[in-house]
Formats: structure tokens, C-alpha cells, sequence
């Protein structure tokens, strides 16, 4: 059974999730309140402030935050904008593959770098220098450190990365990881992806 509350002011988009959720996952029981101790997951419409009071009360409990805007926070696993597609939704959260292999409290770390994917940030241990990447450059280093110690091929960063969007092709990602090199790469530094075999692999 998984248990999951609901957080909205507004009563309908609450009450129809709900449902939906239940059709999908009978077992699953909802709250339509304030967060319990043993809650699996919190979902939160809209509200920064009770995104950032329940983040930092409950550190280790999923949330996963609705939004109207492209936006990022330190204080969600996953931002999700509205509209949304729910029969997606739903069968990832019926799969148990909603919430992201990387936490908002977690980080990864390789070399002397550390990478924080909620916040968008990779961190020098040498310069102390915070560096923000943009998604595509953390979902690169994420699919990389995850592939270890393979090496990915272009053409295997462009269907998990770029989805084979059709604006996407080999070319934008040797552009793509040349920039991110070119970002994070300092002098004296440790090299940040290696290329190898006309492919890629993350330093490590």
C-alpha cells in the first residue's frame, strides 16, 4: 500500500487527483491534509511556502510539487508542470518510477566535483566555485555517471536525453558536452567527460 497526501488549496484539482489515483492504485490510500508521520510521498499544488516548510520538516519524505511555470526549487525530488498528461502520471506512479534516482537532499560525487541535480549546481572541491548547468547539462552527467563505467555512444545520449527530439542529433550533443566541458572545467582541474572510443564516459 502506498500512502500519499495531497496538498491544495484547490479543492476540485485535489479531489480529482484523488480519484484518479484510487482507479488507478485501489490500494493506495490518500490524505487530503496536512502530512502524516508515515506518509509516502506528499504532492503540493502550488505553494512555495509550504514546499519549503514541509521540505525542511521532513527531509527525508518525497515531495513532488505542481506547477503553472518552468521553474526549479531545491525543496522538490520532482516539479511537474501543469497541465500535465495523467494517464502518464498515474502509470509512473503506479510503476514506481515518479520519483527520480537522485534525491533533492542527495548529491553526486565523482573526482573533486559534486554534482546536486534538484538545484541545477556542480560543485569544484578544489575552487569552491558553484557552476549552474541547465537540464540537459545535468541529465548528461546523471545518464554518464549512471552508465559508468560504460561508455555511452551519441547516438544512446540522444534517445535517453534528448528523447530523439527531432531538432536533436549527434551534433548537438558534441556541442552539448563540449559546452558543459567549457563550463565546469578549470584549470588544474580534473577532466569532466572523457571521450573515448567516439563516444563518452564521465570521469570517474
Amino acid at each position: 500500500m502506498v500512502k500519499i497526501n495531497i496538498i491544495s488549496s484547490n479543492s476540485a484539482f485535489a479531489e480529482d487527483l484523488d480519484l484518479h489515483i484510487k482507479q488507478k492504485i485501489p490500494e493506495a490510500e490518500i490524505f487530503l491534509e496536512y502530512p502524516v508521520a508515515d506518509t509516502d510521498m506528499v504532492f503540493i499544488d502550488e505553494d512555495k511556502n509550504i514546499l519549503e516548510k514541509l521540505a525542511k520538516q521532513y527531509k527525508e519524505l518525497p515531495i513532488v510539487f505542481f506547477s503553472k511555470t518552468d521553474e526549479t526549487s531545491e525543496f522538490a525530488d520532482l516539479i511537474i508542470k501543469k497541465p500535465f498528461r495523467l494517464p502518464d502520471f498515474l502509470q509512473n506512479l503506479n510503476n514506481k518510477t515518479l520519483l527520480p534516482k537522485v534525491r533533492r537532499k542527495e548529491c553526486l560525487n565523482f573526482k573533486e566535483y559534486s554534482l546536486y541535480p534538484v538545484k541545477k549546481e556542480i560543485v569544484s572541491s578544489l575552487n569552491k566555485e558553484i557552476v549552474k548547468l541547465t537540464e540537459k547539462e545535468v541529465d548528461i552527467i546523471k545518464y554518464l555517471y549512471q552508465n559508468t563505467p560504460d561508455i555511452a555512444t551519441k547516438e544512446e545520449l540522444l534517445e535517453n536525453v534528448w528523447g530523439y527530439s527531432s531538432d536533436a542529433t549527434t551534433h548537438t550533443v558534441e556541442t552539448h558536452i563540449y559546452r558543459l566541458r567549457q563550463k565546469v572545467e578549470k584549470e588544474k582541474g580534473s577532466q569532466l567527460i572523457i571521450t573515448e572510443n567516439n563516444g563518452y564516459r564521465l570521469n570517474i
